[in-house]
């Protein structure tokens, strides 16, 4: 508890001493502000329907469809996808999804919206891997750096999207941060979903630190932050 105490703590003041350094902290911003055109508000809601129709709670207890149907926007264009979380209905597993989750649904449901890619998979909870048409997974621990070189062997070596649904850690997030960004195509993007508020200010920091190849936003969403990462050059 002491440990909680001191990073809850300790956040605020990190964004704190950044400001002092003259470097811009950045606000969030409204997650309704990434489908700012037709075009992109008809992907997110085609993605909505096929998230409802899997059972991914991206778009029920999230709006998550917002973001990822404006830089998915032009579906055809897209080649390969990893998502480190696929969900666990294991009570053992930390961020597990209860019963009634659906192990799998977004990858399911990308597979439908992305007619070209080929899906990639990664979770702690081995019972909830399997592979169908299109849709690859594998075994990864976010807290292990091994973990993350072997599943570099397994996978292609960039991506248009990475996606950071695991464990809903800020240490794991991290370490899945350093290994997603290295591995995405120009253009391509960073998701991390399911911040917590208490571990908003870490995250605004973090966008302070990232290198000049990246753009980064913190997006207020439906039921938590997102982090977001776009690697421009």
């Amino acid at each position: 508890m002491l440990t909680i105490e001191a990073a809850n703590r300790s956040f605020p003041l990190m964004v704190d001493l950044v400001s002092l350094s003259g470097r811009p902290i950045e606000d969030p911003v409204p997650v309704a502000s990434f489908a700012d055109t037709e075009l992109k508000r008809a992907a997110a809601e085609h993605l909505k329907s096929l998230f409802d129709r899997f059972g991914s709670d991206k778009s029920t207890r999230h709006d998550y469809h917002l973001v990822f149907g404006s830089i998915l926007a032009e579906p055809d264009s897209v080649t390969d996808v990893l998502e480190i979380g696929i969900g666990s209905n294991n009570p053992d597993v930390v961020s597990n999804m209860g019963t009634k989750g659906r192990p799998g649904a977004s990858l399911r449901a990308f597979r439908e919206f992305l007619p070209q890619a080929k899906l990639y998979g990664a979770d702690i909870d081995r019972g909830s891997l399997f592979e169908e048409e299109r849709i690859n997974t594998f075994f990864l621990d976010q807290t292990e750096p091994e973990s993350f070189d072997r599943l570099s062997r397994l996978i292609p070596e960039d991506f248009d999207l990475i996606i950071d649904d695991g464990l809903h850690c800020p240490h794991a997030n991290i370490a899945t941060l350093l290994f997603g960004i290295k591995r995405l195509k120009i253009g391509g993007w960073h998701v991390v979903e399911d911040i917590a508020p208490l571990a908003l200010p870490l995250w605004q920091v973090i966008s302070t630190m990232m290198p000049e190849q990246y753009e980064s936003h913190v997006v207020d969403a439906k039921g938590a932050f997102l982090f977001l990462v776009r690697r421009s050059k």
